[in-house]
């Protein structure tokens, strides 16, 4: 298993929404699948392309989750991606608890299956290194995102809903901290 600080990618993983970023040299490229048509397009800002991806209607939940994994195998081997950081469950959650463990599952095999290593971190991590706070929530992380980078996604998107803004925003977190901690996984 080879563990580059290249060809690395971040990802908030979901059965509705997940988002994929990529830094490529000094700029990132951000996928997201959403059934959100509004959103489903190209939106450029330097140093940033936000892709938005169209999620069709699967009912049957194991196509869907295939669809979904299918996805992101397509997204990071455009990208030649050998080292994913994904975040991991967050165990306080309820609701579809399963479905969500179903779903990384298969991304998890089909990545185990192509050699690239995976490095789940949890969500307190995650919002810990982009706020400062284990328990922030989507505006803060939102707010710090603009500060950081200088770019307001809504803008750029002309869009103010929830996802798959802050899908957007958890996979560039997941990203940075993966980049600015590899050598805790190495």
């Amino acid at each position: 298993m080879t563990v580059t600080r290249n060809n690395v990618a971040g990802i908030d993983y979901s059965t509705t929404s997940p988002a994929i970023c990529v830094r490529v040299n000094d700029k990132w490229d951000i996928h997201y699948l959403t059934g959100k048509r509004k959103t489903v397009d190209e939106h450029w800002h330097n140093p940033f392309l936000f892709f938005g991806h169209d999620l069709p209607t699967i009912t049957d939940k194991t196509e869907r989750y295939k669809y979904i994994s299918s996805w992101v195998i397509d997204v990071i081997d455009s990208y030649d991606v050998d080292t994913v950081f994904l975040e991991d469950y967050a165990y306080a959650a309820t609701g579809r608890v399963f479905h969500i463990g179903e779903n990384t599952g298969i991304l998890k095999y089909r990545l185990s299956r192509k050699d690239i290593p995976v490095f789940a971190i949890p969500p307190t991590v995650i919002k810990k290194f982009a706020t400062g706070k284990g328990n922030a929530n989507k505006d803060l992380m939102l707010s710090n995102f603009i500060t950081k980078t200088g770019i307001d996604v809504t803008d750029v998107m002309n869009y103010t809903g929830d996802n798959p803004i802050s899908d957007i925003v958890d996979s560039y977190w997941v990203c940075e901290y993966g980049i600015n901690n590899i050598d805790e996984f190495l």
